[in-house]
């Protein structure tokens, strides 16, 4: 899911291969069809719909995948990023830097207007869903290698955040069965859902980061 600044409600549809809109009156139109697995969706503050679709996961482009990271105006694509094994979810930030997760490598990607790709962080394990603050200023990431499984039982999933700054890395929560997408509210409050245990879970954010 993902909200642009006048209210409009965005998600993909996977299995359908489209990406759906509804306005604040609750009017639900198409944006786009006929791709191939769309997966994450973010939208930036000039109403353009980032999206990731994954029709090979796990397969990188030397391997014959074909997944890819796409912008849409409403009317033009354009592919920003291909060959990735699995591009899971993604965020966007005011200025246009979109953040992305690749669930097979365990990297974290950005992409600045104009500017190559960077790597953000690698050795990740199984990242999934991605968020951005406000401001900005941090990055929220889920890994979840152990789907299903709570920290008691041997569970290794977690929630992560990081100071884009600094690049300083600080673990929100850890023990969750399976936390799979996440948001930020205005006043850094992060939510994410629990797949397995069918619950949204909502924590403070970390100080002085």
């Amino acid at each position: 899911l993902a909200l642009d600044k006048h209210g409009n409600l965005y998600w993909t549809c996977k299995s359908a291969g489209v990406i759906l809109t509804r306005d604040r009156r609750g009017d639900i139109q198409l944006l786009l069809g006929g791709q191939p697995s769309p997966t994450g969706i973010a939208v930036d503050h000039w109403d353009n719909v980032y999206f990731t679709l994954v029709p090979t996961p796990g397969v990188g482009g030397g391997m014959g995948g074909q997944n890819s990271v796409q912008v849409t105006d409403g009317t033009n694509i354009e592919m920003l990023s291909g060959g990735e094994p699995e591009p899971a979810d993604i965020a966007a930030s005011r200025d246009g830097t979109i953040y992305w997760t690749c669930k097979t490598a365990g990297v974290i990607l950005g992409k600045a207007p104009g500017r190559p790709i960077q790597l953000l962080a690698s050795g990740l394990n199984q990242p999934l869903g991605i968020a951005l603050d406000h401001q900005g200023r941090n990055l929220y990431w889920t890994e979840v290698p152990t789907p299903g499984l709570p920290g008691p039982l041997g569970g290794q999933n977690r929630v992560v955040q990081m100071n884009l700054s600094t690049r300083a890395m600080t673990i929100v929560d850890q023990g969750d069965p399976e936390p799979s997408d996440l948001a930020v509210a205005s006043n850094g409050s992060i939510f994410w859902t629990c797949s397995s245990a069918g619950v949204i879970v909502q924590a403070t954010p970390v100080r002085g980061h």
